[in-house]
């Protein structure tokens, strides 16, 4: 690529940014990001509170975390699902996850969080016709956040 095409067409990108709101780009995070109850929660990041138990979805976590800053969480599922959600209940910010998935798949999924202070972890699972949640606690013994 010549010089001056490559700087043609980067003008013509930085324009376009420039040109588009950028609360247009940020409009799924600032709804589901924010810092309120889990209810509120629940109701920003899925559309609805109505979420049933099920023990299909199993959140293997230690009971206790000495380090607040990366709390280990490995969520596994029996169901087949389409979106995968994980909420820490006394976060400021309580959805610290979300996935979608594409095909037919069993949800495993290991990462590290941040939590606050002690807390229920809860994983979504949307199957397509409903959500289902599984929960744990977990005892924090060094703050983060």
């Amino acid at each position: 690529m010549e010089r001056r095409q490559f700087l043609a067409s980067g003008i013509l990108f930085a324009g376009f940014l420039l040109a588009c709101p950028g609360r247009l780009f940020a409009e799924w995070v600032e709804r589901n990001f924010q810092q309120v109850a889990i209810q509120a929660s629940f109701r920003n990041a899925l559309g609805t509170e109505d979420i049933a138990k099920t023990d299909k979805i199993a959140i293997t976590v230690p009971q206790v975390a000495t380090d607040a800053t990366a709390v280990p969480v490995e969520i596994t599922s029996a169901l087949k699902g389409e979106r995968l959600y994980l909420f820490v209940e006394k976060n400021p910010v309580p959805l610290v996850f979300f996935c979608t998935f594409h095909g037919d798949v069993l949800p495993w999924f290991s990462l590290n969080i941040k939590m606050k202070e002690s807390s229920d972890i809860h994983a979504v699972l949307w199957d397509g016709r409903q959500y289902l949640m599984s929960s744990v606690h977990v005892e924090v013994l060094a703050q983060a956040c």
